[in-house]
């Protein structure tokens, strides 16, 4: 074992707090990027006709997800978007 794996090994996990420290801005950063994209949809030519099109469902869908309090929320979301090749 080299010396970087003998030091990550021994790197106690992080708790929580240290966790959302270190992941807030850049989770604060996708939301804000999400929901922008979202916004210029809806404003865009046609954008209100285009709300009930199946992937802004599927992205509202992952919204719920996110806020469900489940642990699996990745899994989830990635079988939500994931659609079989046809």
């Amino acid at each position: 074992m080299n010396s970087f794996n003998k030091q990550a090994a021994l790197t106690p996990p992080k708790n929580a707090s240290e966790l959302l420290d270190i992941y807030f801005l850049d989770i604060r950063s996708a939301l804000l990027e999400s929901a922008a994209a979202l916004d210029r949809i809806e404003r865009a030519a046609g954008g209100k006709d285009i709300l009930d099109d199946p992937r802004i469902q599927d992205l509202k869908r992952a919204c719920n997800i996110i806020m469900d309090g489940k642990n699996n929320r990745s899994e989830q979301i990635l079988l939500l978007l994931s659609h079989p090749l046809e």
